[in-house]
């Protein structure tokens, strides 16, 4: 796994434990100091989950939009939805290509959600970025 993918799943898996209820203050560093992967990744994973939890609502707002009218964010299995925030989050708040964010994704989701996740999680994003984008 590359490192900057490893960030994300870093990122993804500490936003998943803030989404469980965890709060503490800490969390971030807790998750980093148990990965071997050089400081700018780490300050990468550390600057994702910030910026994804400080922008929370705009991100679920954005999803939200654009997610089917039979599902709603909270049917959502939370590790996808961790995937998706992260996603939405590099899409609109970082300088990241939207396709690397989207694949990314979609990587992450292949490895750590639903077997239905990663298509799922493509048709979000392509629809968030295309609306981001103005396309």
């Amino acid at each position: 796994m590359s490192a900057r993918r490893q960030s994300r799943l870093i990122a993804a898996q500490a936003l998943y434990a803030y989404d469980m209820g965890n709060r503490q203050a800490d969390l971030m560093d807790d998750c980093l100091a148990e990965i071997k992967i050089a400081q700018k990744y780490k300050d990468f994973a550390a600057a994702l989950f910030e910026k994804t939890r400080d922008n929370l609502s705009a991100i679920d707002e954005a999803l939200a939009d654009n997610i089917s009218k039979e599902w709603s964010l909270e049917r959502l299995g939370r590790m996808e939805l961790a995937i998706l925030r992260l996603a939405c989050c590099e899409i609109m708040l970082f300088d990241t290509d939207a396709p690397i964010a989207i694949n990314e994704a979609i990587e992450l989701a292949k490895q750590f959600a639903d077997d239905n996740a990663p298509s799922f999680i493509n048709g979000i994003l392509e629809a968030v970025r295309k609306r981001w984008s103005g396309v």
